[in-house]
C-alpha cells in the first residue's frame, strides 16, 4: 500500500451482510423441484392425480393413492447455456452436469380392520428442491473501472478504516493511492482509458430435502397426507472481475477482484395436502406449505491483484510503489450466521382421468415473495430492516400455473407439460415458459420413465456498481436450461 498499513478486521461483520441481498431471499423461496419423470414430462401438474413418488414434496396426499410399496431413484443430466451481452459484445458459456432429482422408498399397505381407511402411505427419501448451477462469461470494452467504485467507498476515510473486503485489499495490492489531505483515494489509471473487461460468474448449488411422509386414503374419497422435510442448503458463488489497459501506454497494466461466498444451512417445513375424489374420472387437490425456517451460515472472502509497469510510475508520477507488479491481497475470512423464513405456499389442481386413456391435469400455486424475512442478530438491527424493506418494496406475489397431460397406450404412456412461472419481482409482468415432454413404460413390479425438460431464463446483473453514477456496468443474459430424467420404479 502507499500509505499506513490497514488494521485488519473492523469491519468484517458488517461487510459479511453485503452477501444477504434479495438474490438470496429470492433463491431461498423458489421451489425448482423436477421430481420424477413422470412428474417432469407431465409439467409438474399433478396436485390432484398424485400415485407418484413426487407428491411427497409438492402434495403429500397423493402418496395415498400408491396402493403397493415402491423403491424409486431419478438420476438427472442438467445443462445450462447462457449467452451474455455486455455494452455490444455477445458471449456464451456452457455448463452440465449429473444429479440426482430424488430416492426413496414409498411403504404401502392396506389397514388389517374393516375400518374408514382402505390405504395408508408412508414414505422417506431425499428430494432436490432447487438447482442453482450456472456459469456466465461476459466481456466488453469501453471506458470506467471497478477501481473507481473503490475510491467512492473510501471516500472521507482513512486507511485504518476502509472495509476489509472491497476498498482495503485494492489499498494493500497499491491499485489505490491515499490523499492525507482530504482523504480521498485515486488511482495510476489515465482518466478516458478504455479497458478490455471480463467478468465470470460461476454459481454452483442447491437446495435438498431430506423427508418422512405420510398419507391416509379415507374410503377412497378423500385422501390427507402430511410432509416433514428438512431442507439443506449448499450454495457457492464465485465471480472474477478482470480489466486491462490492452495499450500499455500507463503505468496501469490490469486489476483483477475476485469474490467468493459460500452459503450453507438447514430449515424445516411441513407440507399438508389433500385430494378430494368427486368421482372416478374427476380430480380435486389442495396442498399448504408452511414458511420454511432456515439457519443460515455465510463465509466470504475477497482478492484483488493489481499488475503496474513501476519504471513508468517511478519517471511519471510522484508517490510510485515500493514493490514491482503484480501484487495481490486478500481479505479475511468474513462468517455470518443469520435466519430467514421463507414465505407460505398453496397449490392447487383439477386432474380428469380419461378412462384408461390417461389423464389432463391443470394447477395454480401462489406465494408471496413480500413475506420472506432475514433476522439477523440484535447488533444489526439497522442491516436487517434495510434488507427486509427491500423485499417489501421490490418483490411481490407470483401467481404460476401448470398445464400437463398423460396419454396411455397399453404398457406405454406418452407425456406433456407447460409451466408458466411469474417473476417474483413486482416490477416485472413476464412468465417464464418452461415445456416438457416425457415417455415410459408401466410393467406390473417395474416402471420406467423418461423426460425432457426446457427453458428460457432472462435476467441481468451489474460486474460492479459505482454509488452515484448515472451509468452503470450491465450484462444481460438469457439462459437456456434443460434436463434429461430417468427414473427406474421397483413395486414390491
Amino acid at each position: 500500500m502507499r500509505s499506513i498499513l490497514l488494521a485488519g478486521f473492523g469491519l468484517l461483520f458488517s461487510m459479511g451482510l453485503t452477501a444477504q441481498t434479495l438474490d438470496d431471499a429470492i433463491r431461498l423461496s423458489t421451489l425448482d423441484h423436477t421430481g420424477t419423470a413422470r412428474y417432469m414430462g407431465a409439467g409438474g401438474a399433478m396436485t390432484a392425480l398424485g400415485a407418484d413418488y413426487s407428491a411427497s414434496a409438492y402434495n403429500p396426499a397423493g402418496l395415498g393413492l400408491i396402493r403397493r410399496s415402491e423403491l424409486t431413484f431419478t438420476p438427472l443430466l442438467y445443462s445450462n447455456n447462457t449467452d451474455a451481452r455486455w455494452s455490444a459484445n455477445r458471449e456464451n458459456d456452457r455448463f452440465s452436469n449429473l444429479q440426482f432429482s430424488n430416492f426413496g422408498l414409498v411403504i404401502s399397505g392396506q389397514p388389517g380392520n374393516s375400518g374408514s381407511f382402505t390405504n395408508f402411505s408412508f414414505a422417506v427419501g431425499y428430494n432436490r428442491l432447487a438447482n442453482f448451477h450456472s456459469h456466465i462469461f461476459s466481456s466488453t470494452r469501453n471506458e470506467g473501472s471497478i477501481l473507481d467504485r473503490f475510491t467512492e467507498l473510501g471516500r472521507g476515510l482513512d486507511p485504518e478504516r476502509i472495509d476489509d473486503f472491497e476498498v482495503g485489499p485494492a489499498y494493500d495490492a497499491f491499485a489505490l493511492l491515499f490523499n492525507q489531505n482530504d482523504n480521498t483515494y485515486s488511482t495510476d489509471l489515465i482518466p478516458g482509458t478504455e479497458l478490455r473487461k471480463e467478468h465470470t460468474f460461476r454459481t454452483e448449488g442447491s437446495i435438498n430435502e431430506i423427508y418422512l411422509s405420510f398419507a391416509g386414503n379415507l374410503r377412497e374419497k378423500l385422501i390427507m397426507g402430511l410432509t416433514l422435510s428438512v431442507p439443506i442448503v449448499n450454495i457457492t458463488e464465485d465471480k472474477i472481475y478482470f480489466e486491462e489497459d490492452e495499450d500499455r501506454e500507463q503505468g496501469f497494466r490490469s486489476f483483477e477482484f475476485s469474490e467468493t461466498d459460500e452459503l450453507t444451512g438447514v430449515g424445516f417445513q411441513l407440507k399438508a395436502g389433500m385430494i378430494y375424489r368427486h368421482s372416478q374420472a374427476l380430480r380435486f387437490g389442495l396442498a399448504i406449505h408452511s414458511p420454511t425456517w432456515y439457519s443460515l451460515s455465510s463465509e466470504f472472502t475477497t482478492s484483488a491483484t493489481y499488475d503496474y509497469d513501476l519504471n513508468w510510475l517511478q519517471e511519471n508520477t510522484d508517490f510510485p510503489p515500493p514493490v514491482p507488479g503484480p501484487q495481490t491481497a486478500d481479505s479475511p475470512r468474513g462468517l455470518f450466521d443469520y435466519n430467514f423464513t421463507a414465505p407460505w405456499r398453496i397449490m392447487s389442481g383439477v386432474g380428469y382421468l380419461i378412462q384408461n386413456r390417461g389423464f389432463i391435469s391443470f394447477d395454480i400455486e401462489y406465494l408471496d415473495y413480500t413475506s420472506g424475512r432475514f433476522n439477523f442478530d440484535s447488533g444489526f438491527s439497522s442491516d436487517e430492516r434495510v434488507r427486509n424493506n427491500e423485499i417489501s418494496n421490490e418483490l411481490g406475489g407470483a401467481l404460476n400455473f401448470r398445464l400437463g397431460g398423460e396419454l396411455a397406450l397399453d404398457l406405454f404412456r406418452v407425456r406433456g407439460g407447460l409451466q408458466f412461472i411469474e417473476s417474483p419481482f413486482e416490477s416485472v409482468d413476464d412468465r417464464d415458459l418452461i415445456w416438457s415432454l416425457g415417455v415410459g413404460i408401466r410393467e406390473s413390479d417395474f416402471f420406467l420413465d423418461l423426460a425432457y425438460q426446457r427453458g428460457l431464463r432472462e435476467g441481468a446483473y451489474n460486474p460492479y456498481q459505482v454509488p452515484g453514477a448515472e451509468a452503470q456496468q450491465r450484462v444481460l443474459t438469457d439462459a437456456t436450461v434443460s434436463r434429461i430424467a430417468l427414473t427406474a420404479g421397483f413395486k414390491f
